[in-house]
């Protein structure tokens, strides 16, 4: 059985892309309220991988996860070794009793209030920001609340005996979820080729940095850039603080220096090549490279499983 650590309570998104990365085998869900919670789960032992949420095609990049892949990935072998693509179809849940003209306030995860807040705002329902979907719904299946209700799966309402007002309440129909499985250790390199693969890097910000680091995916038939994700060096984990590089009072050298998160698709013989090109250019110190492979993996599939329940 595989054990398998989501954020979240079962019901949720993420518990149906963690079964789906295992479709066929027996998976024991182990649920983790917070987002640093999760990783100290699977770094101590409890969980053997685990499914995260990590952007959404409407409402962006799930930040908390980068900091922590950031710091687990350097300092406690995590690997993204597979991804998944969702579409995420929302409910609207409440009491049994409740009716849809009655409900003020929806409650759920700050991604899926972002996926649904043009459906909140036109019918003047208030939203309010809790840990999970699944979560939410729990919270409104405890009481007895009838002006409130919860965004949630259709999974979710069946568990917990709620009622579902409405169905699809999210603003896009093109509304997919991008998941990962990660887990620690050295995952075997995919036998797909080309491959798909996550990379963070920190090159000092000058002129022309940026763009002589993107050639190493422009000049190369065959390899191809598809996402780019920057954030602040300064801040983040104890092993990348050390690349900051030291300015005085009134000064700004080394302050907006970036970290770079990029996935990308190379064929196997030209993946090293990608790398060494990157490494060549990114801010040292003490003879290690800003630069680290967060994971290679195949290419995921696209599902649209979450409009009916996934699980009995």
């Amino acid at each position: 059985m595989v054990r398998v650590a989501i954020q979240g309570e079962k019901g949720s998104y993420s518990e149906c892309a963690a079964l789906d990365f295992f479709r066929g085998q027996k998976v024991e869900i182990v649920p983790q309220r917070d987002y640093a919670d999760l990783f100290e789960c699977l770094k101590s032992g409890g969980a053997d991988c685990m499914a995260i949420p990590i952007e959404n095609s409407t409402a962006g990049s799930v930040f908390p996860y980068y900091d922590l892949m950031l710091a687990h990935t350097t300092g406690h072998g995590f690997r993204i070794c597979g991804e998944l693509k969702l579409r995420i179809r929302h409910n609207l849940l409440a009491h049994p009793e409740a009716e849809i003209g009655g409900i003020r306030r929806a409650q759920s995860h700050y991604q899926a209030l972002d996926q649904c807040a043009n459906y909140l705002r036109s019918r003047g329902i208030a939203a309010q920001t809790v840990y999970d979907t699944a979560g939410a719904a729990k919270e409104i299946a405890s009481g007895r609340l009838l002006d409130v209700a919860a965004i949630a799966s259709v999974q979710a309402a069946h568990d917990l005996d709620l009622k579902i007002l409405a169905r699809d309440v999210q603003d896009r129909s093109d509304n997919y979820t991008r998941f990962l499985l990660v887990d620690r250790g050295t995952a075997p390199v995919p036998e797909s080729d080309p491959v798909k693969a996550s990379a963070v890097f920190c090159i000092p910000n000058e002129q022309g940095s940026l763009f002589r680091a993107l050639a190493a995916f422009g000049t190369r038939n065959g390899v191809s850039l598809i996402r780019i994700e920057s954030r602040p060096l300064t801040g983040t984990s104890s092993a990348w603080r050390k690349f900051a590089r030291t300015h005085g009072d009134g000064q700004d050298e080394g302050v907006w220096d970036l970290l770079y998160f990029v996935d990308f698709v190379a064929p196997a013989s030209k993946f090293d090549a990608v790398i060494d090109h990157l490494r060549d250019l990114v801010l040292e110190k003490d003879g290690d490279a800003a630069m680290q492979v967060m994971g290679r993996y195949p290419a995921g599939q696209v599902r649209d499983i979450t409009g009916e329940i996934w699980r009995k």
